[in-house]
């Protein structure tokens, strides 16, 4: 198959071709991948501010056909077309049973072997092995799934736009509806409005928040916000940004929820200005390793707030991509706005820059 592999930290992708990948085991799913959104978190393996280790093939937020199926797999056939989930929950671990699927001790990390299979090197190029980047490497024709992790899509929805259920839309709708749990009539913000801060944007919308401020640097994602439910929009480079906030708070009394897209000092810092007494601060962008928590431990003690990760919204495949399938073919939560260029996999390093340099919301790449 044909598949972008990234030889080490910071170089441009390569798209090859003779890249071989194992046919699917028992309880596995061979899927032909048709669309793929490049993330936040491939761009954050690529520039080497993850540990991780290379050559890899980077993708995570993906959809696609079934190609073939192991054993055991009565349930999808061949032609099917689905969504996947990086986060496949064995059901059975401690973390599973304790309602905290992400978490699953089975599918840890990309050398955390879930069994005999997991272990070997199930993707290679020249007879070396390569890592299926976030236990999956979807930037390439085919992919290998547990089926825990793959969900059937709904004829009414396009591969390029359900492919953002995978990753963005099951962790903004989760962070909201599973995580926080916001109530209806609460306040929130949300820091960066791209294609999760959007996603998390729909999701207190439908929670009925009665106020849902959006904290954002690019003019156009301001935009985007307003689009999916804010209410008021904030740039944070505006010279007036601290006294806004200050009066932000001023009339409110600061807000319930503050959702942290983007994960770094600055925007953690703005999280605990904003965020009330007693209320929560919701960690939802991944930060580059070793950045330390801004949110003075003082406030936390003496205004009680809650700070809290989420990771892909604690969204269990079978449970919940469902139900955020059907919101979207439903017209309750519209994915459109968010695929705002497709790119053929050849272009991936474009696609790449389209993300640095915040173009747009999101772009798919097409296989």
């Amino acid at each position: 198959m044909r598949a972008a592999v990234q030889f080490q930290p910071e170089a441009p992708l390569e798209v090859v071709d003779g890249v071989e990948i194992d046919d699917p085991v028992r309880g596995e799913v061979l899927v032909r991948v048709t669309h793929c959104g490049v993330c936040q978190s491939d761009l954050g393996i690529a520039a080497g501010k993850l540990p991780y280790p290379f050559p890899v093939i980077l993708g995570h937020e993906a959809a696609g056909q079934v190609a073939a199926v192991g054993e055991g797999i009565e349930d999808l056939k061949v032609g099917d077309r689905v969504v996947l989930s990086m986060k496949a929950p064995c059901g059975s671990c401690g973390s599973c049973l304790y309602g905290q699927p992400v978490m699953c001790d089975r599918s840890g990390g990309p050398l955390s072997p879930q069994d005999r299979a997991a272990a070997l090197p199930r993707v290679r190029w020249q007879g070396k092995p390569i890592t299926r980047g976030l236990r999956l490497g979807a930037f390439a024709e085919f992919v290998l799934a547990e089926r825990s992790g793959v969900v059937p899509v709904p004829e009414a929805l396009p591969s390029s736009q359900a492919c953002l259920v995978g990753c963005a839309v099951q962790t903004g709708l989760g962070s909201v509806l599973n995580i926080a749990q916001v109530k209806a009539g609460e306040r929130a913000a949300v820091i960066g409005t791209g294609a999760v801060g959007l996603s998390l944007i729909g999701a207190l919308r439908l929670a009925g928040a009665r106020e849902i401020v959006g904290v954002e640097v690019h003019a156009q994602r301001r935009d985007s916000a307003t689009l999916f439910g804010a209410t008021q929009v904030l740039d944070p480079a505006a010279p007036d940004f601290e006294a806004t906030v200050a009066r932000l708070v001023a009339r409110t009394g600061g807000l319930e929820h503050v959702f942290d897209a983007v994960g770094n000092t600055h925007t953690l810092a703005s999280a605990s200005r904003l965020v009330r007494k007693g209320g929560a601060i919701t960690l939802v962008g991944v930060p580059p390793v070793g950045v330390p928590l801004a949110v003075p431990a003082l406030d936390i003690v003496m205004r009680q707030l809650t700070v809290r990760g989420s990771f892909l919204g604690n969204s269990h495949p079978q449970r919940d991509l469902p139900r955020y399938l059907d919101l979207c073919c439903g017209g309750r939560f519209d994915l459109g706005p968010l695929v705002t260029r497709l790119r053929p996999l050849d272009e991936i390093n474009e696609a790449f820059e389209d993300l640095r340099q915040g173009a747009g919301i999101r772009t798919v790449l097409t296989l």
